[in-house]
């Protein structure tokens, strides 16, 4: 299972990044650097590889069966001061594999304690001596995690919507037009919607995707956030329209639950309190029967 890594493997990883040659090195021209290596016997060989095992956890050195490359990340962190760059690379490390109980452990901006195993947390204590920036590290940490995971699945939900698009126009004859479709929040996400598809006449209507996980058939509202833009291109645009999809978290499955032109959710957007002021992003909540079924083409 992953675990925390404590400051002294953290201390071997620091080391054995300096080891590794800016342009890589042979795994036995590594380890060779490791038995050599004059650090007072504080480090064997062992835990130099061990250090190793860290930062190619962390993602700052890829390996092949015949060269270590250390990233430009990895160069720039084995400059920085002793300290500055265990806790960094612990950060690091928890970010690009975070460990289970992460997500029992933070619970609405608070850290129950309880849920960290013991060696995790005298791992942390070991690394951050202080109460409030250990805190701070988890709160950051989960919200990463959070944001990563909420990324992936709307990647997910729009493909989705590719797909249904797609299969839309086939099914009506439009094998022509089904090439057309489009994800293109692959290429920006400010254009205020994230999919674009042609409908049987070939006018072009464009999907904003918003993607939830939940449970088929218990629901009874669609909740989701909104930026100002988003809202803004939406009520300027009447081929725009805001495509709600369910991931349910028992089947694993993607269902499109319905659509909505902006207008539907205006009422609900903030106004600007001050003129010092502007809203950038809401959350809305929908009634499920406010929402039209199927995709927004041929309408």
């Amino acid at each position: 299972m992953t675990r925390t890594p404590t400051a002294y493997e953290l201390s071997a990883a620091i080391v054995a990044s300096r080891l590794i040659d800016g342009a890589g090195s042979t795994p036995a021209a590594l380890e060779a650097s490791y038995a050599s290596a004059a650090t007072g016997g504080l480090y064997r060989v062992h835990d130099l590889s061990r250090g190793q095992e860290l930062l190619l956890r962390a993602g700052l050195i890829e390996a092949t069966d015949e060269w270590l490359t250390p990233s430009r990340e990895c160069v720039l962190l084995r400059d920085l001061p002793d300290d500055v760059a265990s806790e960094l690379l612990l950060q690091l490390v928890l970010t690009s594999d975070p460990p289970l109980w992460l997500f029992a452990a933070i619970h609405r901006e608070e850290i129950r304690w309880e849920n960290v195993p013991d060696g995790d947390e005298a791992a942390l204590r070991q690394s951050i001596d202080d109460a409030d920036r250990r805190e701070a590290l988890l709160l950051n940490l989960g919200r990463t995690v959070d944001e990563r995971a909420r990324s992936e699945l709307g990647a997910a939900g729009e493909e989705h919507v590719v797909a249904e698009c797609r299969n839309h126009l086939v099914q009506r004859g439009r094998e022509d037009l089904a090439r057309e479709v489009r994800r293109v929040s692959q290429l920006s996400d400010q254009l205020g919607y994230d999919v674009t598809s042609p409908d049987t006449a070939g006018r072009r209507h464009r999907l904003e995707v918003k993607t939830a996980a939940g449970v088929a058939g218990t629901e009874s509202v669609v909740s989701f956030y909104i930026s100002r833009n988003e809202a803004m291109v939406g009520q300027g645009d009447d081929r725009w329209a805001l495509v709600a999809v369910r991931k349910d978290i028992v089947t694993g499955e993607f269902e499109i639950v319905g659509w909505c032109h902006a207008d539907a959710f205006a009422p609900a957007l903030p106004t600007d309190p001050t003129h010092w002021g502007r809203w950038a992003s809401t959350r809305i909540v929908l009634e499920e029967h406010l929402l039209c079924s199927g995709l927004p083409l041929d309408t």
